[in-house]
């Protein structure tokens, strides 16, 4: 069992080492059975390619209903504009990964911190339908549905929303719905996406059509906690950001599964945006330096991990270390 463990983590980094989980873990299982790999957003498989437009959804939140989402519907103006949006603030796109839906602790936490520092369109996308099946199934359907997001997307470019405005956040498998979708805009691209520990199993490296990649948005900052196993410890975007080294977490134990340990980026990410402790990080001379000692020694130049505003032209990769349990933030 554990040879067949090593051959997965080696795949992106032959420093990780996990030990194997409990037995059926489905995780695990894709991990290391002979699944075929997900295919790029162009390709289908019409076997699992079940995942139609009434099984993604899209709940809009604001200020004026913070806890109340309202209903936009794809190329349906009236959804859009009977709504909250409102066309002067900048929107925050927020998808779930496995085994959740938009009423989970990823989207509501990032929905609660970013209206309590300013008025924003929140964008739920809600995929629970396609996600909370069998683990392989519901990687199949990534790709449809990012496509369904891109054609949300479009259809709010059609209504006079600009992309330069809009933030797309995924968490897991979320974290490549909103890369398919933003490398298949057609006619603009999105202004920022963040990936929150990618998904690794049945995704690679080489196949950048079927995951978030750095060309799927104008700026792409990606923050790494289990990566090797649950998550990919290869670097995705412009800035990569590898709290405690980007594999386990301070505070999660064992974490056999790995899932405290791919959670605690949307636990970072959420802290971030309130928190007036920041997440300070440190640039790597290299992948490599972080990639065989697990952590760096620095060029001295640092940035904030996560937090309400972009950080342009730092690309990079950036090591820092956090708390074992609330507040995260070392400042």
């Amino acid at each position: 069992m554990i040879p067949l463990l090593f051959a997965l983590c080696t795949v992106v980094s032959a420093a990780v080492k996990w030990d194997a989980p409990a037995p059926y873990d489905p995780v695990w299982l894709a991990s290391v059975q002979t699944y075929p790999p997900v295919t790029a957003a162009n390709e289908t498989r019409f076997f699992f390619g079940w995942v139609y437009e009434t099984d993604v959804e899209f709940k809009l939140y604001t200020r004026r209903n913070p806890f109340e989402f309202q209903m936009l519907r794809i190329n349906d103006s009236a959804s859009l504009h009977d709504s909250n949006f409102d066309f002067n603030n900048k929107v925050k796109v927020l998808a779930h990964g496995w085994l959740n839906n938009g009423s989970g602790p990823m989207p509501m936490s990032l929905k609660e911190a970013y209206l309590n520092v300013s008025d924003l369109n929140i964008v739920v996308v809600d995929w629970g339908a396609a996600a909370n099946v069998n683990y392989i199934m519901a990687s199949y359907n990534v790709a449809s549905v990012g496509r369904l997001l891109t054609q949300f997307l479009n259809f709010l470019i059609w209504e006079g929303v600009s992309m330069s405005d809009v933030h797309l956040i995924g968490h897991s498998l979320g974290a490549h719905v909103v890369g398919i979708a933003g490398a298949n805009l057609k006619r603009t691209a999105i202004d920022t996406i963040t990936g929150l520990d990618p998904a690794l199993p049945l995704f690679t490296v080489g196949n950048k059509d079927a995951r978030l990649d750095k060309h799927d948005a104008s700026h792409v900052e990606v923050i790494h906690t289990c990566g090797g196993y649950l998550g990919f410890m290869a670097p995705l975007g412009h800035i990569d950001f590898y709290p405690n080294g980007g594999t386990r977490q301070p505070g999660c134990g064992y974490d056999i599964r790995g899932l405290c340990a791919h959670n605690r980026a949307h636990m970072y990410l959420a802290e971030s945006i309130t928190s007036s402790v920041p997440f300070t990080a440190v640039r790597c001379q290299s992948f490599n330096e972080l990639y065989y000692t697990g952590n760096c020694t620095g060029t001295g130049e640092t940035l904030i991990m996560g937090g309400f505003d972009i950080h342009y032209g730092k690309d990079g990769i950036y090591y820092l270390e956090t708390n074992d349990q609330k507040p995260y933030a070392l400042g």
